[in-house]
């Protein structure tokens, strides 16, 4: 009986041991981002003049995911027709031109054209 007892408990033990484990291994990491979203780290957004339901980012396509060079943005009902201005800061700032809102769609394009923007850190989003 005592044999069974420390086998049970040693087994609960593992079975924690996994459990807390596994939880701390993905810190900092997200599964619903969706594939063509940064992987690790975090992004701080900031929304002004609209509600904002979604923000794609588009890389290069070099397989690292790193150099921003798209945005789409998704906006709840009653946006459209509006401006949107786009800051992605990190290492400095970089202005993405937007259209104007459409169907509540807005794709951002980096002001230079073939620039991209790395190492981003928070994105800002003006609707006006």
């Amino acid at each position: 009986m005592r044999t069974s007892v420390k086998v049970i408990s040693a087994l609960s033990v593992a079975g924690l041991a996994v459990a807390a484990g596994s939880a701390f291994t993905g810190a900092g990491l997200t599964n619903s981002a969706g594939a063509t979203q940064f992987i690790g780290g975090e992004v701080t957004q900031a929304v002004t003049g609209a509600t904002l339901t979604n923000l794609e980012y588009g890389f290069v396509a070099d397989g690292t995911q790193t150099a921003v060079n798209q945005v789409t943005l998704t906006f709840a009902a009653g946006a459209d027709t509006k401006a949107v201005l786009l800051e992605l800061t990190g290492g400095g700032t970089a202005v993405f031109d937007c259209d104007p809102i459409t169907a509540n769609v807005s794709v951002c394009d980096p002001t230079v054209l073939g620039a991209t923007k790395t190492d981003v850190t928070s994105a800002t989003v003006t609707v006006s």
